[in-house]
């Protein structure tokens, strides 16, 4: 099966979830230390898809297949920050991220990362 994101989609889709992590916090009221943990993995998410050889790259300097392996460690971690304390004490905070964690999910799983990305 043929998956529907194309890499230049996923990195639209990418910058668009940077934003989400730097302004959502502020717009949904979440804890502060959320808020801060959030704003500091935009930083790496934005540094990856700003270097990744898509058409929307400014540097286009990390091949796309190791653009995947960047989103897998962020899933993973993205996974792992739903057990801190930070995210599961505030039932806002708790809903602010599993949606940003299920979007995540959906952005990496219905990426077609073999596609080659389009010039």
């Amino acid at each position: 099966m043929e998956k529907p994101i194309s890499p230049s989609q996923h990195a639209l889709i990418d910058y668009a979830y940077t934003g989400m992590q730097v302004m959502g916090p502020v717009a949904f009221g979440i804890n502060d230390e959320a808020a801060r943990t959030y704003q500091a993995l935009s930083t790496g998410f934005l540094a990856t898809n700003a270097l990744t050889d898509t058409p929307y790259g400014l540097a286009r300097v990390i091949p796309f297949e190791n653009h995947q392996k960047a989103d897998m460690g962020f899933l993973a971690g993205l996974s792992i920050l739903t057990f801190s304390k930070t995210i599961r004490k505030d039932k806002r905070t708790l809903a602010f991220h599993l949606g940003m964690l299920s979007m995540a999910a959906l952005n990496y799983f219905l990426t077609d990362y073999k596609r080659e990305p389009e010039r």
